[in-house]
């Protein structure tokens, strides 16, 4: 179909490119303090069998915060009221680090809607360790803004090779994580931070083909949490990338966009 970008009646902005009407639709989310963009270099390689629809999560990107933030939950309705608004029934979904939180808990509700689960460089079922360094940024983000965790971000995020070889993709992603609303990216954090006990085991009533990401250097989704998800769903296959982090769809496309390729073609 030809490109098309636009405002849901709710107040979402999502952008859908790609093949036409008929073709299976793919659902990109993106990840906390970031916005659709994050998928622009997954774009033309999806686009070219499948209806690829990104948008803005609430407080970020072209969508206005929501008066109200009632935890993870909130962001799947948002999910829900986007794909009524564009009469679609089923979707191959994809989500990255907040992304992928959101795609657990519409999976958990809504697993009828899913062709394919994807997740990537998320979290499931975090330990009070590996809920710590969230903690302390969600409490630093409250007393100091945005500046303090951007640059942590970064530094999680990418090495030195990367930052020299692809300083305008690491320029991209600090600029959008200083651009946001300090009160609506507070409340997505806290949502993300406190998601856990709202979605629970939630991995286990799924039963449609699920791939889980990461990379081999993620600290926030490590490989063990990408295992820990990968035990719990019951068609799941875990992938680690070599030498990757955090946003490994931005680190290594051509890899990213080829395992997802070839998973996402497997089940159509």
């Amino acid at each position: 179909m030809p490109h098309c970008s636009d405002y849901s009646p709710d107040g979402t902005w999502y952008d859908i490119s790609g093949a036409a009407n008929n073709a299976e639709p793919i659902v990109l989310i993106h990840g906390v303090g970031l916005d659709h963009t994050m998928w622009d270099l997954q774009v033309p390689a999806l686009e070219t069998t499948h209806q690829v629809i990104r948008y803005d999560m609430l407080g970020h990107g072209r969508t206005a915060p929501a008066e109200r933030i009632e935890g993870i939950f909130s962001f799947v309705e948002q999910l829900v009221q986007l794909l009524e608004h564009l009469a679609i029934d089923r979707v191959h979904l994809v989500g990255l680090s907040m992304g992928g939180v959101i795609a657990q808990a519409f999976a958990g509700q809504f697993s009828a809607r899913l062709k394919t689960l994807t997740l990537m460089n998320t979290v499931y079922r975090r330990s009070e360790a590996e809920l710590k360094g969230m903690h302390e940024r969600l409490q630093t983000t409250k007393e100091q803004g945005l500046a303090p965790i951007a640059q942590a971000a970064i530094d999680r995020w990418f090495d030195d090779d990367f930052k020299a070889t692809h300083p305008d993709r690491v320029k991209q992603v600090f600029e959008k994580l200083l651009a946001n609303d300090l009160a609506a990216y507070t409340a997505a954090y806290e949502a993300l931070v406190n998601a856990d006990t709202e979605i629970g085991n939630v991995l286990k009533k799924v039963c449609c083909p699920a791939l889980v990401l990461t990379g081999e250097k993620d600290v926030g989704s490590t490989p063990a949490i990408a295992q820990r998800m990968g035990a719990d769903l019951v068609a799941g296959k875990v992938v680690v990338l070599p030498g990757l982090h955090h946003l490994a769809s931005l680190e290594d496309p051509n890899a990213v966009n080829t395992i997802l390729l070839e998973f996402i073609r497997a089940n159509s």
